[in-house]
């Protein structure tokens, strides 16, 4: 919850960032291109914004990027180091779960996810109680005295699935499977661009690398 919610602060630097780099806009991120969501490298090596690793936080990330109309002209490159996984839903509930406080639940509203999160299921958390072991202290929140919930118990592959189904739909967005970095180059100057190699020997240019550790 707590690396989704900084996603916002991320996507808001990166605006920042964008804009001020506006003015010196690599010709080659100017080339026409077809549908850009895939599995394979196209042609066309350099980005305005590249995000090194996927996952809830990553993809997130990615998919507001380009969500934002600010950016609609940028393009962006996702690097997902593992192999895409089909969501198929499970009558049992998985036990890898995360909880999203509402700000979370905004974000991913925002960019369209989280209906289809709601679509197959999460679960609302109205009450909440933290106490401690070694005496009588308790505190406890409780839905009755608030207008919405707590927070929302959501499967992470679910999550992943709803974002990645927004992702899909981004026509500037390029997304990489089994894309693992092998060397990173910073730019000598402020024109220059910053180098990702990855270990299948491609090689990528950007104005932006955000590394989602």
């Amino acid at each position: 919850m707590a690396a989704l919610r900084e996603t916002c602060l991320t996507c808001r630097l990166i605006f920042t960032s964008l804009s001020r780099n506006r003015e010196r806009a690599v010709s080659a991120a100017s080339a026409a291109s077809t549908r850009s969501y895939s599995t394979a490298a196209e042609n066309e090596k350099t980005y305005d914004v590249i995000v090194a690793g996927g996952g809830m936080v990553g993809t997130t990330l990615a998919c507001a990027l380009a969500n934002n109309q600010k950016l609609a002209g940028k393009k962006i490159l996702l690097l997902e180091s593992s192999v895409k996984q089909e969501y198929i839903p499970q009558e049992q509930y998985s036990n890898r779960v995360v909880a999203l406080n509402q700000q979370t639940r905004t974000l991913l509203s925002s960019i369209g996810a989280w209906k289809h999160i709601e679509a197959i299921r999460c679960s609302p958390v109205q009450k909440m109680q933290v106490w401690e072991t070694c005496s009588d202290a308790m505190i406890t929140f409780n839905e009755d005295l608030l207008s919405n919930n707590l927070a929302y118990i959501v499967e992470n592959d679910l999550l992943l699935h709803a974002v990645n189904k927004q992702l899909f739909e981004k026509e500037n967005v390029t997304m990489i499977y089994k894309s693992k970095i092998a060397d990173v180059k910073s730019p000598k100057s402020s024109t220059d661009f910053v180098t990702v190699q990855l270990q299948s020997g491609e090689q990528y240019k950007t104005r932006l690398l955000v590394r989602n550790k």
